[in-house]
């Protein structure tokens, strides 16, 4: 019961971690990369393995995910990985020429109605929050610093799990994206 009101508060705080995710993802869609910066990036996720693309999506963002749980360090890199994203994504709705007043909704209509984007910021987000905590009891309440690390692995799993079923959905997104602009010749 004890571990179940811990993940429960854990989860109750993983939100607001993650609106802030999101609100860093659209702040780096404003301030979208230089040309040539995008184009890099565009170059690598070409060269992902289309046989394997959701293990390969999986394993990008639980690495992220992973990192964001080192305390004090953790939600500060992920932090700079979903805003340096959000300024990819930035770029890719400049080449695409929508306007910059349109890249706001058009980064939550992203995702929220793919589906995979819930899942993933909030894989993300119960990660950087364990985080906080895991910093808070280094620094506050060392005597509960044990129970912690015993639910960093239960939050560890849930994350997977998330990041898990959004990289799934993703890998599905963009195959039909693919065979949509293949069946209309784009």
């Amino acid at each position: 019961m004890r571990a179940g009101r811990i993940l429960i508060a854990r989860i109750k705080l993983a939100l607001p971690v993650t609106l802030v995710l999101v609100g860093l993802l659209v702040a780096g869609a404003l301030s979208p990369l230089g040309d040539d910066e995008g184009r890099a990036i565009e170059e690598e996720l070409r060269k992902l393995g289309r046989d394997s693309l959701e293990l390969e999506i999986f394993l990008n963002n639980f690495s992220v995910a992973l990192l964001s749980a080192i305390p004090f360090l953790g939600p500060l890199i992920l932090g700079y990985v979903i805003f340096h994203t959000g300024r990819f994504l930035g770029w890719v709705l400049a080449q695409s020429g929508i306007p910059p007043s349109l890249g706001i909704p058009l980064t939550l209509l992203l995702i929220f109605l793919t589906g995979y984007g819930i899942f993933e910021f909030m894989g993300y987000g119960i990660l950087a929050a364990e985080s906080l905590m895991i910093s808070y009891y280094i620094l506050r309440a060392r005597q509960l610093l044990r129970r912690e690390l015993k639910m960093l692995l239960i939050i560890v799993l849930i994350s997977a799990a998330l990041l898990a079923l959004g990289a799934i959905i993703e890998a599905a997104f963009i195959r039909s994206q693919e065979e949509v602009i293949e069946a209309l010749g784009i």
